[in-house]
């Protein structure tokens, strides 16, 4: 999968959350996305709910049939055939690193770590996310979030992304701000 954004982080969840709390993280997103808490809402978050609602339902078809998951996780790299889940990466900074003869301590710790990272990345796609998926995204890319909430007394529920800037496909600097509009459903009487 060559977007950021997983199904994982659709629905919230860890790549290694059991079968239980997938459902039950699916259950929650699909209550938040009912019409009752989408009612009085702008078209814009009408449609990011609709976008979210078909993102949920697909996360939870992949990751509650077995055999699915499975294939989805070694596609993106979550899982290796006979390995588990993939380790963490260990670059040339770790505490393992010895430069060898000739290098002193403080020459060693002169040294920045080496960061293989690309300065430039690709904005995803995140209008019909929650808030919290769209900040785990953002903070993977290196993305800086910069959430507008559109709501002036909002329920106290995680807000949907219903627009995004820059674009997604734009390629930005990392550290770029993403700025999100939030959405919320507004409280009673409000």
């Amino acid at each position: 999968m060559a977007s950021a954004i997983t199904w994982y982080d659709v629905l919230g969840v860890l790549p290694d959350a059991p079968a239980e709390d997938i459902l039950q993280a699916w259950q929650a997103r699909k209550a938040a996305l009912q019409p009752g808490m989408l009612a009085g809402a702008p078209p814009n978050a009408l449609a990011a709910a609709q976008r979210a609602l078909e993102a949920v339902e697909e996360a939870r078809r992949v990751l509650t049939d077995p055999a699915a998951r499975q294939s989805y996780d070694q596609d993106i790299g979550f899982l290796r055939p006979r390995e588990g889940l993939t380790p963490p990466s260990r670059g040339p900074s770790g505490p393992d690193l010895i430069l060898g003869e000739g290098w002193s301590t403080a020459d060693e710790e002169a040294l920045e770590p080496y960061s293989d990272r690309p300065s430039r990345v690709v904005v995803p796609p995140v209008k019909g996310l929650f808030y919290q998926a769209c900040m785990e995204v953002a903070g993977r890319l290196g993305l800086r979030l910069d959430p507008v909430r559109l709501t002036a007394r909002p329920m106290p529920v995680e807000g949907l992304v219903v627009d995004q800037t820059p674009a997604p496909g734009t390629r930005v600097h990392r550290d770029s701000a993403l700025t999100v509009q939030l959405w919320h459903p507004p409280e009673s009487g409000g």
